[in-house]
C-alpha cells in the first residue's frame, strides 16, 4: 500500500480534560567414493533492467491493490511485514468506510543496488499527481518462488543531512557480522528494541521514533498508565548492505505493543486513537496497540571516534487493537 508519509508516528492521542538398510561403511565395507560433483557458477545479481521492470511492476499492482483495497491484490506484490501493516490498513480503511478520490503514485530517479540473486534495495523518490517528495523511499524486494515481493519501505526522514552512500558493488551483510562494525546488525535490533521502549542509550542518535515515542509518554502519564514492550519481531528477516564509509545500512522490524490503563478520578478519563478503523471509539478503563515499525539504520564503521548509530527511515502500523 505504499503512500507516502501514509502512518502516523506516534500513536495514541489522549482525551480527557480535553524402510531401508544402512549404508554406512563398516570394518568388511569400504565406503563407497562419491565422484566429485560439478561446481556450478555463481549466480548472476539483479541486473538494472530486471530491477527496473520488478519496480515498475509494483506500482502498477500497488495502485490497483489500493484503489480496490484488495488483500488478494496486496498479497500478488508484498510480503513480510509490510503486508502485515498494509493489510491491517486495508482492513483499517474499509471500517472507516471512507470513500475519496484514489490518486495513484509513482517513483522517479530510482537507483539500484543489487547484492545477491535473491534480494536487491532500490531507493526512489514518491511522486503523486502534484508533488515529489524530497526525501528518498527505500523499497527491499526479495524474490519468491512465483516471484518478486517488497518486503520493506521506509521513508527518509526529512532533516537528517541525507542517507549514507552505499558502496559499490553492492555488498550485503549477514546479520551476526560485526566485521568493521560498531555492532552487528543483529545487536542493533536487540539494543534498539530496548532503547525504542525507554531504555535510553548513548550509542543511538537522537531519530523521530524515540522522539515521539518518549513525548507520547510525557502526554499520556496524566491520563493513563503505560506498559510498552518492544522487541524485534524475528519472523521478518533483516537486511543489511555495506556503505560506502565501511559501515553498514540495515533493515529490521519491530513489534511493539502498548496498554494503557485509564487513570481514575474526579474527572473520566478517557484514550482513543485518532484515525484508525481497528480500534475505534474513546476507551474509559483500558486500550491495547501493537504496531510493527519497519527502521532503516546507519551502523558506523569502528573507529575511535566517538560514533552513534542512527536510525534514519520507518514506516510502520497498527496490526491489532482493542480496549474497554
Amino acid at each position: 500500500m505504499r503512500r507516502r508519509h501514509g502512518t502516523v508516528i506516534g500513536g495514541v492521542l489522549a482525551a480527557c480534560l480535553v524402510a531401508g538398510c544402512s549404508g554406512l561403511p563398516g570394518p568388511d565395507r569400504p565406503a563407497r567414493q562419491q565422484p566429485p560433483s560439478p561446481s556450478a557458477a555463481p549466480a548472476a545479481v539483479v541486473s538494472p533492467q530486471e530491477a527496473a521492470a520488478v519496480l515498475d511492476d509494483y506500482v502498477k499492482r500497488n495502485n490497483a491493490a489500493n484503489k480496490a483495497r484488495s488483500d488478494e491484490l496486496l498479497a500478488a506484490y508484498e510480503a513480510g511485514s509490510s503486508y502485515a501493516i498494509d493489510r491491517a490498513a486495508y482492513a483499517s480503511s474499509r471500517a472507516l468506510s471512507r470513500t475519496t478520490e484514489y490518486v495513484p503514485f509513482g517513483y522517479t530517479r530510482p537507483a539500484f543496488h543489487a547484492p545477491t540473486p535473491t534480494w536487491f534495495l532500490t531507493t526512489a523518490l514518491w511522486k503523486g499527481r502534484t508533488k515529489t517528495a524530497d526525501t528518498p523511499t527505500y523499497l527491499l524486494f526479495t524474490k519468491e518462488a512465483d516471484g518478486w515481493r517488497q518486503v520493506y519501505a521506509p521513508d527518509v526522514f526529512s532533516g537528517i543531512g541525507g542517507a549514507p552512500e552505499l558502496a559499490t558493488p553492492a555488498a550485503e551483510v549477514k546479520p551476526a557480522d560485526a566485521t568493521g562494525l560498531l555492532m552487528s546488525p543483529a545487536d542493533f535490533a536487540k539494543s534498539y528494541a530496548a532503547h525504542l521502549g525507554g531504555k535510553s542509550s548513548t550509542r543511538f542518535a537522537a531519530d523521530e521514533l524515540t522522539t515521539s515515542a518518549a513525548r507520547n509518554r510525557r502526554n499520556m502519564a496524566p491520563y493513563a498508565k503505560l506498559k510498552e514492550v518492544v522487541r524485534p519481531a524475528s519472523r521478518y528477516p533483516s537486511y543489511a548492505l555495506r556503505t560506502a564509509d565501511g559501515g553498514a545500512l540495515v533493515f529490521t522490524t519491530f513489534q511493539r505493543t502498548r496498554r494503557y490503563d485509564v487513570r481514575q478520578g474526579p474527572q473520566r478519563n478517557y484514550v482513543f486513537q485518532k484515525d484508525n478503523g481497528l480500534i475505534k471509539g474513546k476507551f474509559y478503563t483500558y486500550m491495547n496497540v501493537t504496531d510493527l515499525l519497519q527502521v532503516a539504520a546507519h551502523i558506523p564503521p569502528k573507529s575511535d571516534e566517538p560514533a552513534q548509530v542512527k536510525v534514519i527511515a520507518s514506516y510502520t502500523g497498527i496490526i491489532t487493537g482493542n480496549g474497554r
